[in-house]
């Protein structure tokens, strides 16, 4: 092997070529001695910190750094020789009287070199893409909520593949922070939990993506060379200095990558968004191997849940069932509502799970789309045999929350300008509508094409008024729960009136589900509710007559 020995002027040559580099992605360079003092300095040194160069040197970093940020750094600093290096975290600098500067801030540490420890700061960037609001920072800690570190976490799973980072996220499960925290005065709990939050923050990207999830459950995203097993022994540290009983608290920890393999970017996030929500919500107490497998276990089975519904999707395993909806005063059928019933192996046990999951996961849509397009073909087809029947597809709001949705949809609709009057949809509540303003402009968009739309389960949700305000439709579904309860509860008959009169002022007509018995259909017909639809009229079936919603030529209506 060849002599890489080098004389004193290669070594500063060496030296310059390092700080060359080190430049190419950093405005400034700092070395800190053991105390955390500045003892180098070079770059933009007064940008930085407002003084010169000069001042700066033989002064402790923190001095520098903006109040709110101290504990963050202080745990970085403190942490950088087990893990070798942090960084980036977003830090800003204190300039005297000037706007406090941002920067990123990277730290490494060489235990060859006496203790030092060496900066890189440059301008402030996001390696995540996002940032976060007031609204989005839980007031307890000042780390993101719940919601908010779902979006970075996605965020980070989209930016680390667009720039080749690998970022991982981990859940920490903080067992016994509740009586730690009881133990211990305002002030002290106060400061107990700064320090936690700053360890946290330290060693997330940016300093900016680490989240309080629910109670004594936290989370990070950070980079994969991360030293998790130093921050759990750091934070168990912390908690027994801080416990006066020096009992502590129990870390659990789970990490997973984001960078995993399998699904789409897209589909991807949201089983990461999923899995965050279903097991910060989870209850119990868990140990350390039952956190981690449980986690990985669940991010799993999310994804397989995935990719099993895209499988159904693909391949059309799914088959839909028509259950008839008729004029209450003649009985003949006016549509029909299409019913999806999965085939054997799928990826839930029920229809109901089967939604609920994708609307949970944000994969509704796709499901969506592939009904409509079968209804567009029934109808088409029957039409081409000379009869006319109209059918009414369920699109969840969670569809019409997504623009790349309601594209799909119109661009699907182009293609069926002949049977615009025959295709209806029912929009559904099961997952909650937070943008009414834009969905009604959707609403609206369809109805102008020519189809009808139906507000489905009326009154099951606290929501209901609110939607039947916001969005302007030509039905309104009553809760079955309404129609059961009209003959067998004290107020249940003037509940079930007063939704059909409120409806019949607004002129929306009414359609009751769930309609069993004959006298029930009797009664809903004196009430004034248009239509009806359960076993009463019939189940759910393959089969389908024409339709009195518009008739053809040489069809009949079916009569029940």
């Amino acid at each position: 092997m060849a002599n890489t020995a080098v004389s004193a002027p290669d070594f500063r040559e060496e030296r310059d070529r390092f700080v060359a580099f080190a430049f190419a992605s950093a405005d400034a360079f700092l070395e800190l001695d053991e105390e955390f003092n500045v003892d180098y300095a070079v770059g933009a040194v007064q940008w930085l910190s407002g003084t010169s160069h000069d001042l700066i040197i033989g002064k402790p970093l923190i001095e520098f750094v903006y109040q709110a940020d101290r504990p963050m750094v202080r745990a970085a600093l403190g942490g950088v020789k087990r893990q070798g290096r942090f960084g980036p975290i977003n830090v800003c600098f204190s300039r005297g009287d000037e706007t406090p500067i941002k920067t990123a801030m990277f730290g490494s540490y060489l235990p060859t070199h006496e203790g030092r420890i060496y900066l890189a700061l440059s301008a402030q960037r996001m390696a995540a893409g996002a940032t976060a609001d007031d609204s989005a920072i839980d007031e307890e800690t000042g780390l993101l909520t719940k919601e908010s570190f779902s979006d970075m976490a996605a965020e980070a799973l989209k930016a680390g593949k667009e720039q080749g980072r690998d970022y991982n996220m981990t859940l920490l499960d903080l067992d016994g922070l509740e009586k730690v925290k009881a133990k211990l005065g305002d002030e002290e709990a106060e400061d107990f939990i700064a320090a936690v939050t700053a360890e946290l923050q330290a060693n997330s990207v940016n300093g900016s993506s680490a989240g309080h999830l629910n109670g004594d459950k936290f989370g990070l995203v950070h980079d994969a060379d991360v030293n998790i097993e130093a921050l759990e022994a750091t934070i168990a540290e912390r908690a027994k200095e801080a416990d006066p009983d020096g009992a502590g608290v129990s870390v659990g920890v789970a990490t997973v990558d984001l960078e995993s393999a399998g699904l789409s970017e897209a589909d991807d996030a949201k089983a990461l968004l999923y899995t965050v929500n279903k097991f910060s919500e989870s209850r119990g107490d868990f140990t350390v191997t039952e956190l981690s497998e449980g986690y990985k276990l669940m991010m799993n089975e999310t994804k397989g849940k995935i990719r099993a519904f895209k499988e159904t999707i693909r391949l059309g395993a799914f088959d839909i069932m028509f259950q008839p909806i008729v004029e209450l005063s003649t009985r003949f059928v006016h549509h029909y509502e299409a019913l999806s019933r999965l085939r054997a192996g799928g990826p839930e046990s029920s229809p109901y799970q089967f939604i609920t999951f994708a609307e949970e996961v944000g994969i509704i849509g796709e499901f969506d789309i592939a009904v409509v397009n079968k209804v567009i073909q029934k109808i088409t087809k029957a039409r081409e045999r000379g009869d006319i029947i109209s059918i009414a597809v369920n699109l969840s709001g969670r569809s019409l929350e997504s623009p790349q949705v309601v594209d799909e949809l119109h661009k699907l609709l182009k293609t069926c300008r002949a049977i615009r009057e025959d295709l209806l949809f029912e929009v559904t509540e099961s997952a909650k509508i937070t943008d009414l303003e834009s969905t009604n402009n959707i609403l609206q968009s369809l109805r102008n094409l020519g189809h009808h739309v139906c507000l489905d389960d009326f009154g099951a949700g606290a929501a209901a008024y609110q939607y039947l305000r916001a969005l302007e439709v030509d039905y309104v579904k009553i809760d079955g729960v309404y129609v059961r309860e009209a003959l067998t509860t004290k107020n249940g008959k003037a509940f079930l009136r007063s939704m059909a009169t409120l409806c019949r002022d607004i002129e929306v007509q009414t359609v009751a589900e769930m309609i069993e018995e004959e006298e029930e259909a009797e009664f809903l017909r004196e009430a004034d509710v248009h239509y009806g639809q359960g076993y009463l009229f019939g189940k759910p079936g393959a089969g389908i007559s024409a339709t009195q919603h518009r008739q053809a030529t040489g069809s009949s209506p079916c009569r029940v």
